[in-house]
């Protein structure tokens, strides 16, 4: 089978991964990065230089972060042309990271999410603060694996920051303000269709965020049947195939939603299980195309 696997952060190492998985398989693969997307009409034909003679059976699409939208419709064009696309709803979405729009649907859903705020004026960030309390936590609003999240401790580093912003001219709606959650276990589930895996995340010296990425370590966690529904209840408002969702367990024992990543590592998550989920996600990717 002739594998397309189109990114625009050919980079991540999850896509290695999943590339050595199809040639493992006996697949043909390419992986093809359009983050400088391109495009020209000449004669009244659509030319695309990086598909030029390609001729895919599949094309999986995975990391979007770049010409959104033209990448999605010059994708669902071939679609409509008969090849057969994975895309985990992509489609749907425009996005792989918007946890504005995804906090809006867990919280339509009934999902318990930490009391959060998006403002579109930094004027209104103090109040809102001391409403959630100190700590309050500050997050970008298109970023993943703990990049762009921050703790202030009092208004004073709250206000620091804020001004800090204002000198460069960051919008107020590019970051969240949320309640911190005084946790005892942060859960990372990877849901990839009917298969299910989860890990705790532990912070390592000094660090309140726990991602694998960050250089928090991992270890396998038997997540119990309440737990379970709640992430597949999360996966299921943000409308995904394969997700991870991130869990917080809060010293009183309360659960919540800390997000749904469209485009989930998963490489702690082999480390903790020891299973091939390389393997498992181009399985799925592969029987799901349509």
């Amino acid at each position: 089978m002739n594998i397309i696997f189109v990114t625009t952060r050919a980079s991540l190492e999850e896509n290695k991964r999943i590339e050595t998985e199809a040639r493992n398989m006996g697949h043909e693969f390419l992986l093809l990065d359009l983050k400088d997307f391109e495009y020209a009409v000449t004669d009244g034909k659509l030319i695309v230089r990086e598909f030029t003679n390609l001729k895919p059976d599949i094309i999986i699409v995975r990391g979007i972060f770049n010409s959104v939208k033209s990448i999605a419709t010059y994708i669902k064009g071939l679609r409509q042309k008969g090849t057969k696309v994975f895309d985990n709803n992509f489609f749907e979405h425009l996005y792989s990271i918007n946890k504005v729009s995804d906090f809006i649907k867990l919280a339509q859903s009934g999902v318990p999410i930490p009391d959060s705020f998006h403002l579109h004026s930094y004027d209104k960030f103090s109040s809102a603060a001391e409403t959630l309390g100190y700590p309050v936590i500050m997050k970008l609003t298109r970023t993943g694996k703990g990049a762009g999240v921050y703790k202030f401790e009092n208004p004073d580093t709250l206000q620091n920051f804020i001004s800090e912003l204002e000198e460069r001219e960051v919008e107020p709606k590019s970051y969240m303000l949320q309640k911190f959650i005084d946790y005892e276990f942060d859960l990372r589930v990877l849901i990839i269709g009917e298969a299910m895996f989860c890990m705790r995340r532990i912070p390592g010296d000094g660090e309140f965020r726990a991602n694998f990425s960050l250089g928090g370590s991992v270890e396998l966690y038997d997540l119990d049947d309440e737990g379970k529904k709640l992430a597949k209840n999360a996966l299921s408002a943000v409308n995904l195939e394969i997700g991870g969702v991130d869990i917080l367990i809060a010293k009183d024992g309360k659960r919540y939603i800390l997000e749904v990543n469209h485009t989930a590592g998963f490489l702690g998550m082999e480390k903790a299980t020891g299973i091939n989920i390389g393997k498992i996600w181009l399985e799925h990717a592969l029987a799901k195309a349509r």
